[in-house]
């Protein structure tokens, strides 16, 4: 079995891809592609595989994800799910990876992310993503907070096609 890391460690800004990949030595280790605007994040397969993967961080070529943060503290999303090879499926969350068939738990965000959160919810469901946008935060750390106020029962998830669609807790009385 391989070797997954739980971390990313970053350790370059690049103009061209084929100049990251000297850098990639273990896994985990990453290099942002940056030629005007950010191109792409390349990283060495977390799962210790082996493989380079090439994460695409430009629209205008294609599916693009999202980056938050800063090399530090890089986020992504949405997650990255390896349709080849080792079909490893992680989030990566303030530089940590979280792998989707671990049921590792995202890091309890800070109490006035769960309050802006709590203050955006309404008897709509309504998408993490759509609330995280709203308030200009990062996905997960929406997510996150949603549960957060779920297991204070403060707020419902939709079931089925609702999954990831929140809304304040219905009153009990």
């Amino acid at each position: 079995m391989n070797k997954r890391v739980n971390r990313l460690a970053f350790k370059a800004q690049v103009e061209q891809r084929h100049e990251a990949n000297p850098l990639l030595k273990m896994p985990g280790d990453a290099a942002l592609v940056h030629r005007g605007v950010l191109r792409s994040l390349v990283m060495a397969c977390p799962d210790g595989c082996g493989e380079l993967l090439t994460i695409n961080l430009d629209a205008r070529s294609g599916k693009a994800w999202r980056t938050y943060g800063s090399h530090e503290e890089l986020s992504l999303f949405p997650s990255v799910w390896r349709q080849t090879g080792c079909k490893s499926h992680f989030i990566l969350w303030r530089s940590k990876i979280y792998w989707c068939d671990w049921d590792d738990e995202l890091d309890t965000p800070m109490a006035d992310v769960v309050e802006l959160v709590r203050g955006r919810l309404s008897n709509e469901l309504v998408p993490y993503v759509e609330i995280a946008d709203a308030l200009q935060l990062v996905p997960w750390a929406v997510l996150s907070a949603c549960y957060q106020l779920i297991r204070k029962g403060l707020a419902q998830e939709g079931k089925s096609d609702l999954r990831g669609h929140f809304r304040r807790a219905e009153s009990l009385g």
